[in-house]
């Protein structure tokens, strides 16, 4: 049987070494290596089933890098033997994920249903001997009766996507958790389209309306700016053709779909008008009933509602305090400290002088 004592390394992953025979084989989470040496005769080299990113190579104490430490015999039963761990990566801010594998494999000893729960057990404790954050486990819901072994010991739902769940432990018990909820806000834009008839871009939806007619509006998607999301949500619901120009003003909002904030974005957008010609709005099938031009003088008598106080407070305000007063936030790319990351929108107020915009 091979004995695992744990290193406690300074850049890998993790790390232990297996005794066998005279040979002794050192396990890692650095490149896939696998190098063996019997010493003298020629007894084979042992079969460790461990999985990616987990690799094998020889190597002694004189062998590891500076800041890890072999423990010693007594050491090593202080803290904990192991024949297996569950193969996992380094992840961001000191943590470790481990990653079930969708398909059930009856030769892999790490994730079947009578060996999960003690492997997963042993491998956070290594984890936390290694002064590990956190450690996460990504679970497909293909093998979702893996989740039973992981609530008791203290594994809770971050999020889930899809047909994969993601479960965090802290493993700093003496420190609260730093782990911030999943997705604490929505973030939705609202297009003030106007062409050069002085019309502005307006849609009726199928489902309920709180006005006769409103600007187009959506949700962001992954990994999408502020301006492509207008874009995008114009051209779904209307068919129009817009560059975006700026942000007239943002609103913040608790409570909204699934217990989440909102973050709402009003931009103005130019229509694309070759040789002048306004297109002819066509409305998004299955969502909206009819998208026009609506005379901007209609709109604002709308907005600005009756003597009941009827209208659209927000959008009033929008259009009559920023919108004619010409204020706007204004946006420029800047370049990011952090190698190999794109170049990031920064927005800023506008200021009406003859200062030389950032923007040019």
């Amino acid at each position: 049987m091979q004995r695992l004592n744990l290193i406690l390394p300074s850049s890998l992953g993790w790390a232990c070494t297996a005794s066998w025979g005279n040979s002794r084989v050192f396990v890692s989470s650095m490149a896939v290596r696998k190098d063996f040496s019997t010493g003298s005769g020629s007894r084979p080299a042992p079969r460790i089933p461990l999985q990616s990113p987990l690799s094998l190579r020889m190597s002694s104490c004189d062998a590891i890098s500076n800041g890890e430490r072999l423990l010693s015999e007594e050491e090593s039963h202080n803290n904990q033997t192991w024949n297996e761990l569950l193969p996992f990566v380094d992840s961001s801010h000191r943590s470790a994920t481990i990653t079930v594998p969708i398909y059930a494999d009856d030769d892999d000893i790490h994730f079947h249903p009578t060996t999960f729960s003690e492997l997963l057990k042993g491998t956070v404790t290594a984890l936390r001997d290694m002064k590990k954050s956190s450690v996460w486990v990504e679970v497909p819901m293909s093998r979702a009766r893996l989740i039973e072994d992981m609530q008791g010991l203290g594994f809770e739902f971050h999020h889930a996507e899809g047909t994969m769940a993601k479960l965090n432990l802290w493993l700093h018990p003496d420190i609260p958790s730093k782990i911030p909820e999943y997705a604490t806000h929505h973030l939705g834009v609202g297009a003030v389209v106007i062409n050069s008839r002085d019309e502005i871009l307006c849609i009726r939806e199928l489902r309920q309306n709180y006005m006769p007619y409103k600007i187009p509006t959506g949700l962001s998607e992954r990994g999408e700016s502020i301006a492509e999301a207008a874009e995008r949500e114009v051209l779904e619901e209307t068919g129009i053709q817009a560059k975006f120009d700026s942000i007239l003003s943002f609103r913040h909002t608790h409570g909204m779909a699934h217990g989440r904030s909102d973050i709402f974005f009003v931009c103005r957008l130019n229509p694309v008008e070759d040789d002048r010609r306004i297109p002819t709005p066509v409305p998004q099938a299955c969502e909206v009933a009819e998208a026009m031009w609506l005379p901007l003088t209609e709109y604002r008598s709308m907005i600005e509602g009756d003597k009941d106080g009827k209208g659209h407070p927000m959008m009033a305000f929008v259009m009559n305090k920023i919108f004619d007063e010409g204020r706007f936030i204004d946006h420029k790319e800047v370049k990011s400290v952090v190698p190999g990351r794109k170049p990031t929108p920064m927005y800023f107020p506008h200021v009406n002088n003859s200062t030389t915009m950032m923007k040019n």
